[in-house]
Parts: structure tokens; sequence; C-alpha cells
């Protein structure tokens, strides 16, 4: 783990913080890496050999709110291997890992956003382990080697609220009309991971029109909310008549409990950002690990995902019947390498047009 205080560096580890920070505030709404050795196969049977199990199944997860906890009962329940869950945001996470990196305590780590788990890998701190449902799983969600699995994911939209919108808006174009005058909202992607990659990624599809509409959107009182949760409640609030690029499953847990609000997927295509859970190199309880992983993807695993309302992995089971589909919502053109190259600079200059 001694590359760990780079890496946390490298990713930011502010930005990283809110990432997560928006699942955990859900939880207060009250709503529901390197490539292996050359002895070490797909199933990272060398590293199960060469580690004494503990008993106990430690893992370190940014959430969101109630599901982590879900998920750990059932596995639980289901296995009867005991879990000592650490619960925080995606900075947390981090820098706990950081502290502990002379002597590693974390099996499985669970964080909110897909950069962060390919810079793991990349820096060989992942186990490989080829599961089961593997092939179940949508595209580009998984590593190739096995390294990383995106169990769970969120889409990006734009939330409205309905006593105050008649018409959804239908693109990020329409947001810079006159209805929406000095009432438009970002989360800021200095605090909110996803809103971080939703602009690269706009970015990289649109290239210089993408930078247009920015400077439009700016030019119409595009203003910075905090992470997604704060963001959101102006929406609900009537503060704001929108938020663009906020997370899905937050404003269907809201018209769960009777808020004003509902979310619109752009046309032009929108972020699906997949949350990857993986076994550390170093993880004593490898096989309690690979069976906590199979444990996620597994039809019990995916129906906790599904009812908090967030997208399954597998292409095989069902989203929550209140929420958008996979096939529904409409994806920008993007490479997951392009954000890792030039994120901290779209976001500089982003943040350049709207401040």
């Amino acid at each position: 783990m001694k590359q760990l205080k780079g890496l946390i560096a490298g990713l930011g580890v502010l930005t990283l913080t809110a990432c997560a920070q928006t699942e955990m505030e859900q939880e207060n709404d009250g709503s529901n890496a390197g490539n292996g050795t050359a002895d070490e196969n797909a199933n990272g049977e060398a590293a199960a050999e060469s580690h004494d199990e503990t008993g106990t199944l430690t893992i370190y997860t940014s959430g969101p709110g109630g599901m982590a906890e879900n998920l750990v009962e059932a596995f639980e329940d289901e296995t009867g291997i005991e879990v000592d869950m650490y619960q925080g945001t995606t900075g947390d996470v981090l820098g706990r890992l950081e502290a502990e990196q002379g002597n590693p305590i974390a099996d499985v780590v669970v964080l909110a956003s897909l950069p962060p788990a390919m810079e793991f890998k990349d820096q060989g701190m992942t186990m490989a382990y080829e599961s089961e449902y593997a092939d179940r799983l949508q595209d580009g969600w998984y590593d190739d080697d096995y390294h990383f699995y995106g169990f769970s994911a969120s889409a990006l939209g734009i939330s409205y609220n309905t006593n105050m919108v008649e018409e959804p808006p239908a693109d990020w174009s329409d947001l810079v009309t006159e209805e929406y005058e000095n009432q438009i909202a970002v989360p800021d992607p200095t605090q909110s991971g996803t809103a971080r990659d939703f602009v690269a990624a706009y970015i990289n599809q649109e290239g210089d029109a993408g930078w247009d509409l920015i400077e439009e959107l700016s030019e119409n009182g595009l203003s910075l909310e905090g992470a997604n949760n704060p963001a959101l409640q102006t929406v609900i609030s009537g503060a704001n008549k929108a938020v663009m690029a906020g997370v899905d499953y937050m404003v269907y847990n809201n018209i769960e409990n009777g808020e004003p609000v509902d979310i619109a997927f752009p046309e032009s295509g929108t972020m699906i950002t997949p949350r990857p859970a993986f076994i550390l190199e170093s993880a004593e309880n490898v096989d309690s690990a690979q069976q906590y992983i199979d444990f996620i993807l597994s039809d019990r695993g995916q129906e906790i995902v599904a009812d908090a309302y967030l997208l399954p992995a597998r292409t095989d089971v069902d989203a929550h019947e209140d929420r958008a589909t996979f096939e529904e919502i409409e994806q920008l053109d993007f490479q997951w390498d392009f954000l890792e190259e030039n994120t901290d600079d779209i976001l500089e200059e982003f943040l350049s047009n709207v401040r």
C-alpha cells in the first residue's frame, strides 16, 4: 500500500469526498489494482493460499445510505460470515486506507466512482477474482481482468420541481431559456465526484460545443449548490427550478417520500456511473471477500440494489419498477481513459466559466 498516498493525491481527495458524501446524506434524509503476479490466476487462488482467514470480513464502503447495511445484513444471514463494516465518504475511505498502509486492515473496498478503482488496479493494489456472475454484467461496468466490479450504478439527469415546471426539460440546452434564468443549479464538481465526471464526459462528447453550452448556462445564472443532496434540496424547496447532473436515486427516494420533484434524462445523453467493489491485494480474508463479491452480484444482492433505486449491474435483473431502466437512458459517448487524463484541466476551465 506504499503507493496509496500518491494515489490519493492524484485523485483529489476533496473532490472524491463529496462523490460519496451525497450517499451518506441520502441516509440522513431517512431514505431508503495491479494486474496480479505471474503465479496468481484470475480467481486469486495463489493469494488465497498465502493469507490466513481472520474469521471477520472487513469492508470499507461509501454507501449509499441504507443499501450498504442491507447488503451486509443479508450476506451475514446467508453465509454466516461476520462482517466489520466501516462506512464513510469516499474521501474518508481513501484517507483511512492511507493511514493504515503500514498495517492494512480492509479486505473489500466499495467506492462511488469508477476512476479510483481503475487507479487502484494500475498501482497493483487490487486482487483479481473472476466471479461466476461476470458474464451477466453490463459491458464496461467491470474490469476485463476481474479486478473490480461496478455492481450498481446511478444515472445523472435534470431534477426539477414539479410545482414550478409544467413541461419537463428534454435536454441540457433547455436550461438556457428564460424560464430557468437564475433558477438552475449544478452540484459543485469540487464537492461531487459524479458532477465532476459528468462535466468531463460531456466535453469528451461535445468538444467546443460543450464549452459553448456551459458559457450559456453560466450567463443564464447557473449556480453551484454543494454536493448532490444540497443541490437537490434547493429544487425541493423551490429556491431553484432545476438542478442538472444530479444523481437519480435520490430523486426517486424523495418522490417516494412525497416531495414535489422528478427527473428527466436528456435526449443528447448523460452518464450512468458504476459503483465499484474490489478486493485489496493485501486482503487476509480472501475466501470471504470473494464470497462477498459474488453475493452483491447474486440475485439477492442485485435485488437489494434495485430496492435502493440504483441500477443493478446484471442485465438479467430488473431495475425498480418506479425508475427509468438502463435501456431508457441515452448515454454520452465518452471514454473513461479520457476522464482520467483530462478531468483536472476540464474542471479548472469549468470553474473559471461558472464562478
